[in-house]
């Protein structure tokens, strides 16, 4: 395996060379320790949440699936604070290179563990754990919920996004317990299956996980949670659980809490989690930091995640509610206004440039088409 030194934010890393030329997707695990370039706005948005989550805290965080120790080292050396960070791979060669890493940086407050993850959460607890796997993260979810401290973060990366939009149904159901479908909004229902898996699990422990931070980039979904410990807090996190109903002739839908004893002409996704995805409040702590590598992403996407944060759940798409209703595509910016002036809320959403949230109903956005073209 040959190494180089990079420089991503304002730390030193030491990665393997062939992992440079990668340019998109999720990566290859066949070639030693592994290595994305392409999650560097991933690791980004992690030091931007750390920053913000860590304050005066004496806490203990872990870095559970570290290949190189990227997203660990990097909290370590730019994110101030009284913590101490635990970097873990089971894979001996990447526990070598994260001690160079480490060693690299000069950094006191980095630990470097050779251990199965789940072995590892089943020994020690922490205030944050950090789940990034080659894949779906189902395996390592339940045990490193039951580590998390009161007060303390869940992060999970998942990749396997086919299963989790619809390709491939059986496998979603599998893995995370829901039904997915195929529709122009799938990136939206993935990631709230997602969500709702996590939350589920949590809740057999009296543990409420609540979102505080979610986006699909790229070819993954990342979530943050926030953990309340208590079974009251539990119990009003699974009031957030539910399903959607899609109509496939006309292409309504609607949240509903309960499942109808007929589905004619519609399909039923979940249980899937249809709370807010973002908090607000933590998003507007959110400071951006010019020397990120990714700033100009981060500043358009925290823009839209503060916009639709508060908006309900899953997303327009333009072209689709144009074929519809036999308009033509109308600009994000006439949607939002038109549904303004009729007393709607209505904002962009992350999940696709020409796509948008209201709480208007679709004979509203059909009436609003129609006037407009």
């Amino acid at each position: 395996m040959k190494l180089t030194q990079i420089r991503e934010g304002n730390t030193e890393l030491i990665v393997p060379e062939e992992a440079i030329t990668h340019s998109k997707g999720p990566g290859s695990k066949k070639k030693g320790v592994f290595f994305n370039p392409v999650m560097e706005f991933s690791r980004d948005v992690s030091v931007l949440i750390m920053r913000q989550f860590l304050g005066n805290k004496n806490i203990r965080l872990l870095d559970g699936l570290a290949g190189t120790g990227a997203r660990g080292v990097r909290i370590g050396n730019e994110v101030e604070g009284n913590f101490k960070i635990v970097i873990n791979d089971h894979n001996p060669a990447a526990v070598e290179l994260i001690k160079k890493n480490i060693a690299l940086n000069s950094l006191e407050n980095c630990e470097a563990k050779k251990k199965k993850m789940n072995a590892l959460v089943s020994e020690e607890d922490f205030d944050y754990v950090d789940i990034d796997p080659f894949g779906s993260p189902v395996q390592f979810i339940d045990p490193s919920i039951q580590c998390l401290r009161q007060n303390g973060m869940l992060a999970v990366t998942a990749t396997d996004t086919a299963p989790l939009c619809g390709t491939y149904q059986r496998t979603c159901l599998r893995r995370y317990g829901a039904w997915p479908i195929k529709t122009k909004y799938a990136k939206e229902i993935g990631t709230r299956i997602l969500a709702g898996h996590c939350v589920k699990l949590a809740a057999k422990y009296d543990i409420a996980l609540t979102p505080i931070l979610t986006f699909f980039a790229d070819h993954y979904i990342r979530i943050h949670f926030n953990v309340k410990k208590g079974a009251k807090k539990s119990d009003s996190a699974i009031k957030n659980m539910g399903f959607i109903h899609h109509d496939l002739k006309t292409g309504k839908r609607k949240v509903i809490r309960k499942v109808p004893l007929k589905l004619a002409n519609a399909q039923l996704a979940g249980p899937l989690w249809v709370g807010n995805l973002h908090e607000k409040t933590f998003l507007n702590r959110i400071e951006l930091d010019p020397d990120l590598g990714t700033v100009k992403r981060l500043k358009k996407l925290l823009e839209l995640w503060e916009e639709e944060a508060n908006l309900p759940p899953f997303y327009y798409d333009v072209n689709e509610i144009a074929r519809l209703t036999k308009t033509q595509p109308i600009s994000i910016q006439m949607i939002i206004e038109g549904l303004g002036e009729q007393g709607f809320f209505a904002g962009r959403t992350h999940f696709a440039p020409n796509g948008f949230k209201t709480d208007a109903n679709f004979s509203e956005i059909e009436r609003l088409f129609k006037s407009r073209t």
